[in-house]
């Protein structure tokens, strides 16, 4: 079954920049991959998200999204689900405004 491993699990960034969010798959057979909010609202390919998987490896997937001009609503949790006919997985990364940061 599908393994997620999160490099970053608590993600800061200003308002109104970029940010972008990583999850490492691997899974066999070859897994379905897409991330949702917190509240289970699944997230679509638009101008502000932005969703890329890499293959390093058959088996291994690195998924990015990217986040463009950050606005308070985005703030939160995002999940990283991973589902193949064995299983699933999921990783979960926290996206917040550090309080050093200036809104822009």
């Amino acid at each position: 079954h599908p393994l997620i491993q999160v490099p970053n699990q608590l993600v800061g960034a200003p308002l109104g920049t970029d940010v972008t969010l990583i999850c490492n798959v691997e899974a066999s057979p070859k897994a379905i991959n897409y991330w949702q909010r917190e509240n289970g609202e699944m997230i679509i390919s638009n101008e502000r998200y932005l969703m890329n998987e890499n293959e390093s490896s058959m088996y291994a997937v690195q998924m990015t999204l990217v986040i463009r001009k950050l606005h308070k609503s985005d703030m939160g949790g995002y999940k990283c689900i991973s589902k193949n006919s064995i299983g699933d997985a999921e990783g979960t990364i926290r996206l917040y405004v550090p309080v050093n940061m200036p809104d822009l």
